[in-house]
């Protein structure tokens, strides 16, 4: 307790000095706890996304850029019966994807979808869709839907409400519970609803089968060891369609996350340099200028760990004041971005717990780890030369 208040008062002798070296770790830490923040949403949808592909094979059109949001080149469904019959495949089902809103275009986070599904082949027992009231579709259903917790915030839905989508109206019949990924954005309709609404946005030839519009096939595997054999299968036996291994889609959603956790690294070395740079300028300033009072100290007797751990807990010190500033802005920050996004059912930022502690460590070990090579430094004068020192 003694050597923590005398840290105390030995880093505030130079208040604008310490002010300084704290406000170089705040922005690092700053810079760490905002774009962990980002990285830790990033993760989780890629994570959420990872389970929820990992179990399946999807067949798109050949010309489609990409299936998972909502592919513009359909295909027809006729396609499912084909694909069952091949070796190794326990099921196949039509599902219809495409855009909520149709002018809403690019941004970080996943766009929201009307999902159009055949309940009786579409539900998976190894992916688990949690409900927070209602229920889920049932066959030979028709307008009804059931939504992610995003869609039921952002437009504030309970179950028995209505809700109109690309201008047709919708029953709530269930609100899945918040997963921090795919689901949380996505209404999910029968396939026939979702295909009456696609067909206006489609060619006019479309229009006399309509039933047998989907956007994508998806495929369940007997054996998912045997998905690359029966992605290969569907290319060879149907014309111009594209399959994708889960594989293929963790491969695809992970480059991603290695973006933004390069970004995180990036991050990290910039609270390096800035923070620890601070701190060692800051202690060895200190040390130069209490050159005196260490030689007293080491001639009445202080060994010389007692001068080492006195200014590893300065630094440390120092790092640990700038670590909480650090996260508390940083955290303020994500709460108030949240907070402008809220309203669109978007949420950029995730704050863990583990992300808020990592950082405040994070600051802690460097303010320690920085304070080494000045500590030793003073640890290591020898007391009659400190002692002449002016």
């Amino acid at each position: 307790m003694h050597s923590m208040s005398e840290a105390i008062s030995n880093i505030w002798r130079r208040p604008l000095r310490t002010a300084l070296t704290i406000l170089g770790i705040v922005i690092g830490v700053f810079a760490l706890t905002v774009m962990g923040a980002l990285a830790e949403k990033l993760n989780v949808l890629v994570d959420g996304g990872d389970e929820y592909f990992r179990t399946r094979l999807f067949v798109f059109d050949q010309g489609a850029a990409s299936g998972f949001q909502a592919s513009a080149r359909p295909i027809t469904r006729d396609m499912v019966e084909r694909i069952e019959e091949l070796p190794g495949v326990d099921r196949a089902t039509p599902v219809l994807q495409t855009l909520l809103d149709p002018e809403q275009v690019g941004g970080f986070d996943i766009p929201e979808l009307l999902t159009g599904i055949e309940p009786e082949t579409w539900y998976d027992p190894a992916i688990d869709l949690p409900l927070d009231a209602g229920r889920l579709l049932e066959p030979n259903e028709r307008g009804v839907t059931f939504i992610g917790a995003d869609l039921a915030e952002r437009y504030d839905l309970r179950v028995g409400d209505s809700f109109t989508m690309r201008g047709s109206e919708f029953e709530v019949i269930g609100v899945l519970e918040r997963t921090l990924t795919f689901p949380d954005k996505i209404a999910y309709v029968p396939l026939a609803d979702a295909q009456a609404i696609y067909v206006e946005s489609v060619p006019d030839a479309f229009e006399e089968r309509t039933s047998e519009l989907a956007t994508q096939i998806e495929v369940f595997p007997e054996d998912l060891s045997q998905a690359n054999a029966i992605a290969a299968a569907i290319e060879e036996g149907l014309n111009r369609v594209r399959a994708v291994t889960p594989e293929q889609v963790a491969d695809q959603i992970g480059q991603a996350s290695i973006v933004f956790n390069l970004i995180i690294i990036g991050a990290s070395v910039i609270a390096v340099i800035v923070g620890g740079l601070s701190v060692i300028n800051t202690m060895v300033m200190t040390v130069t200028e209490r050159v005196r009072e260490i030689g007293i100290k080491k001639a009445v007797g202080a060994p010389t760990g007692a001068i080492l751990r006195e200014f590893v807990i300065e630094a440390t010190l120092l790092g640990a004041i700038g670590g909480v500033i650090g996260v508390s802005a940083g955290a303020l920050l994500v709460l108030i971005l949240n907070a402008q996004t809220a309203g669109s059912g978007t949420s950029v930022f995730l704050l863990t717990p583990m992300l808020l502690l990592r950082s405040f460590l994070f600051a802690t070990i460097l303010g320690a780890l920085a304070g080494i090579y000045p500590a030793f430094r003073a640890a290591r004068l020898d007391p009659v030369t400190a002692l002449r020192s002016t």
